[in-house]
């Protein structure tokens, strides 16, 4: 169904192997913060010992500073556009951009990994690779501590000339004039009882290793065996169905796949005409939707 569903949802392969230009005409979402604190509580405040830590050395002291943290879709599209723009040369931003990994992940085609349709690399390029030939700047590293500068005086700080700084575990810190927070979310299987325990997410390049090295072992463990192995995907949203469908396909006779989804249908936010033809599709495949939640060798939250 993989390959159908691309054509539902066409764009996403053709972005991602035609490179980074392509990509940065994706659509996204971003936050940006110029050190505004307004009525927030009493800003972070540095420590003495964090004062005399070394700070990052931007390539040109009057150009205006870009430093945006987290190196997702947001985080991507961003740095990449304020690349491509057209601006005067003494107003070109520099951009700096961190992520805590090494690759971008293009999570639209994750459950690929599952059916071998694709290789790591192919849905999990190096920043280093997506933005050579650019000006960006990239750094892996962790985020520590966010120090905005409070330019409005509302709780008593001096004024200053740049709009704050970030503190990298690693010990460096960065003055920045614009900082923009794209850090994504993370999944928190703690919300829902036995989750934790007993549930695998599947929104990371690692979540889907996981998965595929527990089906692998659930392949090897049920081989030449009567018993199916039983997976339950929570989540029918697009990635969630992909998923499932994934999954049944590589299984086929010897395995059984439920989808769980909170919604009476799957992809509810999708055109009606996409979501029938991925639910017909879905049937096929021997995919069966429910809400309860009987006892499975997987489980695998996803889209919530």
């Amino acid at each position: 169904m993989g390959k159908k569903w691309n054509r539902l949802s066409p764009g996403y392969s053709a972005r991602l192997r035609a490179g980074p230009s392509a990509l940065s005409r994706t659509s996204s979402f971003s936050s940006a913060a110029a050190g505004k604190a307004g009525g927030a509580p009493p800003l972070p405040q540095l420590s003495e010992a964090d004062k005399t830590l070394p700070i990052y050395t931007w390539p040109h002291k009057k150009k205006p500073r870009v430093c945006i943290l987290g190196g997702g879709f947001g985080g991507l599209y961003t740095a990449l556009r304020l690349e491509s723009l057209l601006w005067p040369e003494d107003k070109k931003p520099q951009v700096l951009l961190v992520d805590q990994s090494e690759r971008f992940v293009f999570k639209p085609m994750l459950y690929e990994l599952l059916s071998g349709e694709v290789d790591e690399w192919e849905i999990a390029p190096r920043f280093s690779e997506l933005l050579a030939n650019t000006g960006v700047e990239f750094l892996q590293d962790r985020v520590k501590l966010l120090h905005p500068f409070d330019h409005w005086g509302m709780n008593g700080h001096k004024q200053s000339s740049c709009g704050g700084t970030v503190l990298l575990e690693s010990g460096l810190l960065i003055e920045y004039d614009w900082l923009v927070l794209a850090l994504g979310a993370e999944a928190k299987l703690d919300v829902v009882p036995g989750a934790l325990e007993f549930a695998l997410p599947f929104s990371t390049l690692e979540d889907a290793c996981r998965v595929d090295e527990k089906l692998k072992t659930l392949e090897r463990t049920k081989f030449g065996k009567d018993s199916f192995i039983r997976v339950a995907v929570v989540g029918c949203g697009y990635s969630g169905v992909e998923l499932a469908a994934t999954i049944s396909e590589r299984l086929q006779g010897r395995g059984i796949v439920q989808a769980i989804n909170v919604e009476s249908t799957i992809c509810p936010t999708a055109p009606t005409g996409n979501r029938e033809a991925a639910l017909k599709d879905s049937q096929e495949n021997g995919l069966s939707y429910q809400g309860s939640f009987p006892e499975y060798y997987l489980f695998l939250m996803n889209d919530l």
